[in-house]
């Protein structure tokens, strides 16, 4: 290979290994994941104009090229991508995610909790672990185009979705599908078919211990990643509207209990979706120092109990901003109904909260965050309910020691209102992860 040819297939190669996805801050709307595939599926398309200019010869202008030598560049080229079976390329990427954690109290989740509960009957407090159950691998697949508008496909997993029952099942995770969704992209619309955050409060908080659930989960911060038909459309220069239809997952499924078929509960037996939008509004380059984001967002959902429909409802305004070494981001929410989105602590009923943090970046190398949530019942039945209230705060450090390895160390404190007993727990978390 020429030495003009040599520095761009190295660099579009090292961009492409390093737009992976990680979502290490789950930090705003296009969210980290959903950026990084988009920096992933323009590499793409950079690779695959590169290999068309070397099959017809080089770029405009540039000398004719000895046949042997455009084969080889071609077949180095091609190196760097996997080929499906319809001939389009296919990246790999993923996230090796390790960490050690400690909880002083009794977590729900003891890598990633969200509610403290009951004591254990012993009384003894507290617990001490490592897992890489978070760890996630995905592919991305460039799809034809039609007339002007390009398509791709993204699938993405984890292994978080429990353990088996074994003696040892902490270290066997199993399979967990975190998104799955084609894509019809136009310069002014977008259609999304799949699995994907939902259009509800997109915004997360920044974390690198809280990787298959996001910070605040519970405790003010409203999420689901569940089947959906989208539709974003650019409507002015710096405002996008998004509205679609989303599965009636109603989050009621309880027991600990492995089932091969969903069940008919509430949501799937009102036999109607539910339906969501936002509308945002976006002043400068994400992911750069200076860019302000403000959403607006809303769901209405229905489920069906006896014989009558209850209906669930959620409102929402999340914002960030950045402004040189100086980030803040946030989310306020009120509603009802809400358990599948972590709403109301879980439990049907009517609430409202919201979360904040403040973001610094001293250094490219260096990054601080901090914040706290809370969600609150707001319900007449609220004395007769499981839990009250859950507030959360958090800080932590992140160090990128290159692009493809980073470091962090995070504590949350957390307390669950259950009646008369105000539970609390000091969980401290230890993360490394390595990008591929």
């Amino acid at each position: 290979m020429t030495n003009a040819w040599r520095p761009r297939v190295a660099g579009t190669a090292a961009l492409i290994v390093c737009a992976v996805v990680s979502r290490p801050a789950f930090a705003q709307e296009p969210s980290d994941l959903a950026r990084e595939l988009a920096a992933l599926r323009a590499e793409v398309q950079q690779l695959r104009a590169e290999v068309d200019a070397l099959k017809s010869g080089g770029p405009a202008g540039a000398p004719a090229l000895p046949a042997e030598m455009l084969q080889q560049q071609v077949a180095e080229l091609a190196q760097v991508k996997v080929e499906s079976s319809t001939r389009f390329p296919v990246k790999v990427f993923g996230t090796i995610h390790t960490s050690a954690f400690a909880n002083t109290g009794t977590a729900n989740w003891l890598d990633n909790p969200n509610l403290v509960v009951a004591p254990p009957a012993d009384g003894q407090l507290g617990t001490f672990s490592a897992s890489l159950r978070q760890t996630r691998i995905g592919f991305l697949a460039e799809g034809p185009a039609l007339g002007s508008a390009r398509t791709n496909a993204v699938v993405a997993m984890d292994f978080f979705g429990g353990i088996p029952g074994f003696q040892t099942g902490q270290v066997m995770g199993l399979p967990r599908l975190v998104v799955a969704y084609a894509r019809i992209e136009g310069e002014r619309t977008s259609v999304e078919i799949g699995q994907d955050h939902m259009i509800l409060a997109p915004r997360d908080p920044t974390s690198l211990a809280a990787y298959s659930f996001p910070l605040l989960f519970r405790s003010g911060n409203l999420y689901l990643r569940v089947p959906q038909v989208r539709v974003e459309q650019k409507i002015a220069p710096h405002v996008l509207a998004t509205g679609g239809i989303v599965a009636p997952v109603g989050g009621d499924l309880t027991g600990d209990a492995y089932a091969f078929v969903p069940p008919a509960l509430g949501g799937e037996r009102s036999r109607r979706p539910g339906l969501q939008g936002r509308v945002s509004f976006v002043a400068g380059e994400v992911d750069t120092p200076r860019t302000v984001d403000i959403g607006l967002s809303g769901h209405v959902g229905w489920e069906r109990r006896g014989s009558a429909l209850a209906r669930s409802w959620a409102s929402a305004v999340d914002v960030s901003a950045r402004r040189d070494v100086i980030g803040v981001a946030g989310e306020l929410f009120v509603g009802d109904n809400m358990d599948a989105f972590g709403g109301a602590l879980g439990l049907d009923a009517r609430s409202a909260g919201g979360w904040g943090e403040l973001q610094v970046y001293p250094s490219a190398h260096v990054s601080l965050a901090g914040g706290g949530g809370v969600d609150d019942i707001r319900d007449s039945r609220r004395a007769l309910l499981a839990r009250q209230r859950n507030k959360s705060l958090f800080g932590n450090v992140t160090f990128t020691l290159t692009p493809e390895l980073q470091a962090s160390f995070e504590y949350r404190w957390l307390s669950t209102l259950a009646g008369s007993a105000d539970r609390g727990n000091h969980h401290f978390d230890w993360v490394f992860i390595h990008k591929f």
